[in-house]
């Protein structure tokens, strides 16, 4: 017979255990590669180690380890998605006990109770714990780290030397797995040296030593990164970065705000004043905070390299700290409070965050998928662009012999072994391949090449860089959406040409055109300059002197013409000059406080290449920049900083909404 005392020690943590590991075992074999697999998949393609540390690490800016364990999973299982993931899964599932185990050590079970609850089900590491990279794996050995860290500084009486090993252990597989776990190896040894006993240093510092000396082997390929710099891609973390991690951590401001208030009133009806915690208390946060301001002070003064994922080494330790000022509470309330926020977070995670339907598609395969699909629709009346990783589309390809027809299969294949680029854009019409584009290609390139464009349809995929250029080019010969689908970092658009289709073709949710007819259009300031003997349509225009240095100025409150930042805004308007050098911008702003927080621009110079004509010049923004819709202004212009001389028409601003799965994660 089970005694009582089981459930009350086991029952709980058990569950938590049982509920991580169902919401990371799920289908975890339908669980697409993501692009920062694939790269490192694909490094694993040499036929000698040293080949792999030469050509598979050296560049990639990551420490060897979890690079040399993908090598030998694709050696033995190939590049099947269960067996590669799985390690990591497991080890997702091992960081819950761990939590839980360190916060019940240093505080009580309630606050390890909801640690490991949290831990469990957000979707921020259950999402890494289903990727073969080394996040989860850093997240385990860090906690491991610190759970032979604290047996050795505060607790060991016994078994001294078994817990310096493990903790010298851990440090070396924290010093392989990420720099930021490195990061996280010093930042707990500094602060070792704050709590721990005399008599206990200098072992501990030659454990220090050992950890340095088995880290010399990786020496080299360490400096050859630090020389690289960090991640150009990446640009410098904003002001915002910190709450726009948590919120993406904790799915939604709703739940957070939810979160919060529970943690403020549980904090205040059952304090924990046990004056030995207040240390954990600090060393909790600390852990956190430093990791992250270590990544901030050296994005800002060096090279970028922070972003959410290297924050997900210290996060268990701010969940410590959120629950640590909760006292121990009954068997009977730790099975509320767990059941109350297990619930929560796993409904937003299936039904808000919607992790199971955007994170088990690839978006790499779906445009692909979609294209077949148009391509068996219009057939010789369409033309395609797909934009997309050269390797990750050679490998859908291979592995898939439904997406096109064997023939056209084979003549995509034959293009991208030819191309050395890692993105690649290709051209498609009639079943044969007719061009490549490039990702240096100007706005005058990518015109004068969909210009040439026969097909009454142009279908455009991309998965993971966003084409914002052609978004500006397309709609000058092909001026209607009729169809269009979002994925993580992807998407699908069909465009037409054909007048026909502008009944099907989607409409700005807002719109708003000044043709100068009329002085009291709403938005927009008057124009003082208006020229009724230059026009495009109706029968007046506005004239840009050289002493104009603004044209009329549409201005808004964010809020009031933006329904979700995800959405975008496409503008255009008509520009007539008498020299193709004009050097004026095309400019969309939002503000905060009269200071732009977003500035985009798209310069006449790159639409403008005739003279004494009426051309379109257009400009599409994406608001992925904009956090809140209160407290801002969205500003549109026309900025002439050389005195040029020109005429504007048909000014419009429209609103489209956008993809909302693109940032998901």
């Amino acid at each position: 017979m089970i005694k009582k005392s089981f459930y009350s020690n086991h029952a709980i943590p058990l569950f938590i255990l049982v509920l991580g590991s169902v919401l990371r075992f799920y289908k975890l074999g339908e669980i697409p590669f993501t692009h920062d697999e694939f790269s490192a998949l694909l490094r694993t393609q040499h036929t000698s180690f040293s080949n792999l540390i030469e050509f598979g690490v050296k560049g990639d800016g990551h420490p060897a380890g979890i690079q040399v364990l993908l090598y030998y999973l694709v050696k033995w299982f190939g590049f099947n998605n269960f067996l590669v993931k799985l390690p990591f899964v497991i080890l997702g599932i091992l960081s819950i006990f761990l939590v839980y185990k360190i916060a019940k050590t240093w505080f009580n079970e309630t606050t390890a109770l909801l640690s490991a609850t949290f831990l469990a089900t957000l979707q921020f590491p259950i999402m890494y714990s289903q990727i073969a990279r080394p996040y989860i794996s850093g997240v385990f050995f860090c906690l491991l780290l610190v759970f032979f860290w604290d047996k050795y500084i505060f607790r060991s009486i016994k078994k001294v030397s078994l817990y310096l090993l493990g903790f010298t252990i851990s440090a070396i597989l924290c010093s392989y797995n990420h720099y930021f776990s490195l990061l996280f190896v010093a930042i707990i040894g500094i602060i070792g040296v704050l709590f721990i006993d005399k008599k206990r240093i200098l072992f501990y510092l030659l454990s220090g030593l050992v950890i340095f000396m088995a880290f010399i082997p990786h020496l080299k390929i360490t400096l050859d990164a630090i020389s690289i710099g960090g991640l150009e891609w990446l640009g410098k973390p904003k002001a915002s970065f910190l709450l726009d991690f948590f919120k993406m951590a904790f799915h939604s401001y709703y739940l957070i705000i939810f979160i919060f208030i529970s943690i403020g009133i549980l904090s205040f009806r059952f304090p924990d004043a046990t004056a030995h915690n207040k240390k954990f208390t600090f060393i909790s946060i600390l852990l956190f905070i430093t990791s992250y301001l270590a990544g901030h002070i050296y994005s800002v003064v060096s090279k970028p390299v922070l972003q959410f994922s290297v924050l997900i080494f210290s996060f268990p330790f701010l969940l410590i700290f959120l629950f640590s000022f909760i006292k121990e509470l009954s068997f009977k309330f730790n099975l509320i409070l767990v059941i109350v926020f297990s619930s929560a977070i796993s409904i937003s995670l299936i039904f808000e965050k919607k992790h199971y339907t955007h994170f088990y598609i690839s978006g790499f395969s779906e445009i692909l998928k979609e294209n077949n699909t148009q391509i068996n629709i219009y057939s010789d009346n369409l033309t395609s662009l797909i934009l997309s990783s050269t390797t990750i589309t050679k490998y859908y390809l291979e592995h898939n012999p439904c997406l096109y027809p064997p023939e056209l299969r084979k003549l995509i294949l034959n293009e991208l072994k030819n191309t050395k680029s890692n993105q690649f854009a290709i051209g498609i019409t009639d079943q044969q391949i007719f061009g490549l584009l490039s990702e240096n290609n100007t706005i005058s390139d990518l015109e004068a090449f969909i210009s040439e464009l026969k097909s009454d349809y142009l279908y455009l995929g991309w998965a993971h860089n966003f084409p914002n250029k052609l978004f500006e080019v397309i709609p000058i010969y092909y001026p209607y959406l009729i169809e269009q689908k979002g994925f993580f970092n992807s998407e699908t658009y069909l465009f037409s040409r054909n007048k026909g289709d502008s009944v099907r073709a989607y409409k700005p949710y807002f719109n708003s055109i000044n043709n100068f007819s009329d002085k009291s259009t709403k938005y927009w300031s008057s124009s003082e300059n208006l020229s009724p003997t230059n026009y495009c349509s109706e029968s007046i225009s506005e004239y840009i002197d050289k002493n104009t240095e603004f044209s009329s100025v549409f201005s808004s409150d964010f809020k009031d013409i933006i329904k979700n930042p995800s959405d975008h805004i496409f503008i255009s308007v008509n520009i007539y000059t008498t020299r193709p050098d004009i050097s004026a911008l095309l400019v969309c702003s939002v503000e905060k406080n009269n200071k732009p927080i977003q500035w985009n621009a798209s310069p006449l110079l790159n639409f403008c290449n005739s003279e004494n004509t009426w051309q379109k010049v257009n400009l599409n923004v994406q608001l992925h920049d904009v956090r809140f819709l209160w407290n801002k202004k969205i500003k549109i212009y026309i900025w002439n900083p050389n005195n040029d001389e020109f005429y504007i028409d048909d000014f419009s601003v429209n609103v489209y909404s956008g993809n909302k799965n693109r940032y998901s994660y």
